[in-house]
C-alpha cells in the first residue's frame, strides 16, 4: 500500500484477517507513521486486536505510550452519543490526520473494523456515504486507510457498492512471486492457495513449498482448495505437485483443484490423475496374446471363456472389440452380459498412443477398487485393433504397438487376448500378429507362438523411416542459443502461430504445453550431450493439407546422449511419483496425429502434427472409456 490508499480488505475468517492487519500496523511502525486501529467493540474485539499484535512480535504498550499506536474503539469514534454522523467522523479524521503531521509521523495510517454496523443497525447507504466521504482525504498524501470488511456479515450486492466506494482492494502478500507466478494464501471457507500466471520449471520449488506449508499450518479437519483460475500455463511437473498432494493427503481431508482450464483438466484426465494412480501392482503378470479368428463362431469359442472364468474369478473383464462382436458376445452372455465392460474398439484409443494410455488407465482405475488381497489378480481385456481403411504407416505404427506392450505394460497384470479377424486383417497383419504376441489362443487352448520377437528384435527388422520433407522456406521460425529456450517467448511464439494457422481454444493450450514439455526434453539432453551445436535450437510452425506442423530441433543431441534412444519413450502414462523421461512426448503423442524423432547430422529433430482448424472438432475430444 502507498499513500494517499484507500482500500477495503475483504477477509473469511481471522487468520487471514491477522495476517493482513498486523502487516498493515507493522509496515506503519517501521515507516514512521502514526497508526490508528479502531476495532469494532470495547470488550472482546479490543482484546482480540492487542493479543493478534503482541503475538506478532508488536510492542503495542510501548508504542501506545510514544503516541505512535493508538488503539480505539467504534464507540470512541464513529459512534460518539451512540449514532453514526458521518460529518463528524469525517472531521476527527481530518483532525488525526493533521496531529500525526504536527507530531512528526510520515502520515496516519488507519485501519477500521465494520463489525459494528449491523450491530447497531447502520444501514449499508450510510456506510457508502461515509466511505465516498473519506476517500477526498487519502489525496494529500497524509493518510493510508484500510476498511475491513467480514464478507460474511454483509451481502454480496452490498460488498459491489463498498468495492466502487474505494481505490481497490488489499489482499494479504503472495507467498511467492517472481514475475511469472504468483501464488498466495487463502483463507475462510475455502482455505489453500490461490495461484496466478505460469507454472513452469522456476516455479515447482516455490509451489512444492508452498504447498507444503498450507498443509502444516492448516487444520486437520478442513479440506484444502487450490484456486487455479487465474494460471495461463502449468506443465505437466507441476500438476504432479498437485496431485500428488491430494493422493498424499490422510486423516479424511481432500485437496479440491478449483477451476482449472478445460485443457488442463484434459490433461489430468489423460494421465489417469484423476483416479488412484499411484496403484501398483504388487506381483506383475502381463499376458499378451493373440487369437486369429476366421468366423463368429471361432470368436466366441474363445472369447466366451475368456470372459466367463474372469467373473467366476471376480476378475474385471473388458471387452474393446467391433460392434458386431460386442453384440455376439452380449447375446451368449445373457444377464451376464451386465459385468462386461465395454468399449467398441475404433473409440477405445484411435492412435497407438491413446490406446497405450488406455489400457494402462483402465487398470490402474479398476485394481484400485479391488479389496485388500486381490490386487494381485488379473485385469482381462479382449482389446481387438482395427485395421480395416489402415494406411500403410498407420499399420505399421499399430503392429509397433503391439510389440511394445510386452514393454510397456510389463509392470501390470493385465491378461490381453488380441482377436485378428482373419476375414478382414491382411496378410501381413496377420502374419505380425504372430511375432508379436508372445502366445497364441484357439478356443480353450494357448501356447507360445513359435514366431514371436522380442519387440528390440521385432524393430531391428522394421524398414528404416524415411527423411522428414524439410519444412517450407517460409515458415515461422524462433532460434534460440543457449540450451533451454525462454519458456514464455517460446510458449508466446506457438500459441501466436497456431492460432494465426486457424487453431483455438484448448487444441492451442494443449499444443504449447506439449512443445513446451518436448523442448525441455531436448534441452536436457543438449546439456547433458559431449557435443559442441553448430547452430541455434529453434522451432518451426507451419500449415500442411490436413495437419498444422511443429518441429523442434537441438543441434548436437543423438540418441546414444540421453534417454532419447529408448523406443518406448513417450509411450508410459506419467507417474505421480516422480517424472521420467519422455512425459513431453507422452502428451505431444496422445494429442498429434503423429510424432516423429529423426537424429542426423542437424541434431535431433521431432516433428508433431496437429490435426488441422478443418478437422471435425469430434476427433479432438477424449477417447470414451469403457462402458
Amino acid at each position: 500500500m502507498r499513500p494517499n490508499d484507500h482500500l477495503c480488505f475483504v477477509f473469511g475468517d481471522e487468520r487471514e484477517r491477522a495476517a493482513v492487519t498486523t502487516s498493515f500496523v507493522r509496515d506503519g511502525i517501521a515507516a514512521n507513521d502514526k497508526v490508528l486501529y479502531l476495532a469494532e467493540d470495547d470488550g472482546p474485539a479490543l482484546v482480540r486486536v492487542r493479543e493478534t499484535l503482541i503475538g506478532s512480535g508488536i510492542d503495542v504498550d510501548g508504542l501506545s505510550a510514544t503516541g505512535q499506536l493508538v488503539l480505539v474503539t467504534a464507540e470512541q469514534t464513529y459512534l460518539l452519543d451512540g449514532r453514526f454522523d458521518i460529518e463528524r467522523t469525517v472531521s476527527l479524521l481530518e483532525a488525526l490526520i493533521a496531529q500525526a503531521g504536527a507530531e512528526g509521523f510520515r502520515l496516519l495510517r488507519v485501519t477500521g473494523e465494520t463489525g459494528w454496523v449491523a450491530r447497531h443497525g447502520i444501514l449499508m447507504s450510510e456506510i457508502i456515504a461515509y466511505e465516498q466521504a473519506v476517500s477526498p482525504l487519502a489525496v494529500g498524501g497524509k493518510v493510508l486507510a484500510l476498511c475491513q470488511y467480514d464478507h460474511r456479515a454483509f451481502a454480496a450486492a452490498d460488498m459491489v457498492a463498498v468495492d466502487q466506494a474505494h481505490d481497490g482492494r488489499a489482499t494479504e502478500n503472495a507467498q511467492f512471486e517472481n514475475g511469472e507466478l504468483v501464488i498466495r494464501r487463502r483463507h475462510g471457507d475455502t482455505p489453500g492457495l490461490g495461484l496466478t500466471g505460469a507454472v513452469g520449471e522456476e516455479g515447482h520449488t516455490p509451489l512444492a513449498k508452498a504447498l507444503d506449508a498450507v498443509l502444516a499450518e492448516s487444520s486437520t479437519e478442513e479440506d484444502l482448495h487450490v484456486d487455479m483460475s487465474g494460471l495461463d500455463f502449468i506443465d505437466l511437473e507441476g500438476l504432479r505437485l498437485l496431485v500428488t498432494t491430494r493422493q498424499d493427503l490422510g486423516d479424511g481431508r481432500a485437496m479440491h483443484l478449483e477451476r482449472p482450464a478445460p485443457h488442463v483438466r484434459r490433461v489430468i484426465r489423460m494421465a489417469g490423475w484423476d483416479a488412484a494412480s499411484s496403484f501398483r501392482s504388487p506381483n506383475p503378470d502381463f499376458r499378451h496374446q493373440v487369437c486369429v479368428y476366421g468366423s463368429d463362431q471361432e470368436f466366441l469359442a474363445m472369447a466366451l471363456p475368456f470372459v466367463e472364468e474372469g467373473f467366476r474369478r471376480g476378475e474385471p473383464v473388458l471387452a474393446a472389440t467391433t460392434s458386431a462382436n460386442l453384440e455376439l458376445l452380449g447375446d451368449a452372455l445373457g444377464e451376464r452380459a451386465e459385468r462386461l465392460d465395454f468399449a467398441e474398439t475404433a473409440y477405445f484409443g484411435r492412435r497407438p498412443p491413446q490406446r497405450v494410455a488406455a489400457f494402462e488407465r483402465y487398470w490402474r482405475h479398476v485394481s484400485s477398487q479391488r479389496p485388500p488381497g486381490r490386487a494381485d489378480a488379473h485385469v482381462r481385456i479382449l482389446a481387438e485393433p482395427v485395421w480395416a481403411g489402415r494406411s500403410r504407416a498407420e499399420a505399421a505404427a499399430w503392429k509397433r504397438m503391439e510389440s511394445h506392450l510386452n514393454s510397456l505394460l510389463a509392470d501390470t497384470n493385465i491378461w490381453m487376448i488380441c482377436p485378428y479377424d482373419s476375414r478382414i486383417a491382411p496378410p501381413d497383419v496377420l502374419a505380425d500378429a504372430l511375432r508379436t504376441h508372445p502366445d497364441s489362443v484357439c478356443g480353450e487352448l494357448s501356447g507360445p507362438s513359435p514366431d514371436y520377437l522380442e519387440p528390440s528384435r521385432f524393430q531391428a527388422e522394421e524398414a528404416p523411416a524415411p527423411p522428414l520433407e524439410p519444412a517450407p522456406s517460409g515458415a515461422a521460425r524462433l532460434s534460440w542459443s543457449d540450451p533451454m529456450p525462454g519458456a514464455t517467448r517460446l510458449r508466446g511464439f506457438v500459441s501466436t502461430h497456431a492460432t494465426a494457422l486457424g487453431l483455438a481454444g484448448e487444441r492451442v493450450e494443449l499444443l504449447v504445453l506439449a512443445v513446451a514439455e518436448v523442448a525441455r526434453l531436448l534441452a536436457h539432453a543438449a546439456v547433458d550431450s559431449s557435443a559442441v551445436p553448430d547452430r541455434p535450437a529453434s522451432v518451426t510452425i507451419w500449415s500442411r493439407p490436413r495437419t498444422v506442423a511443429v518441429e523442434l530441433l537441438q543441434p548436437g543431441v543423438h540418441p546414444a546422449d540421453s534417454a532419447l534412444d529408448d523406443p518406448l519413450l513417450g509411450y508410459r502414462l506419467p507417474r505421480t511419483e516422480g517424472p521420467r523421461p519422455g512425459e513431453g512426448l507422452w502428451l505431444a503423442r496422445q494429442i498429434c496425429e503423429t510424432v516423429e524423432v529423426r537424429t542426423g547430422a542437424a541434431g535431433c529433430a521431432v516433428r508433431m502434427e496437429l490435426a488441422g482448424p478443418r478437422a471435425e472438432d469430434l476427433r479432438q475430444r477424449d477417447v470414451p472409456g469403457p462402458t
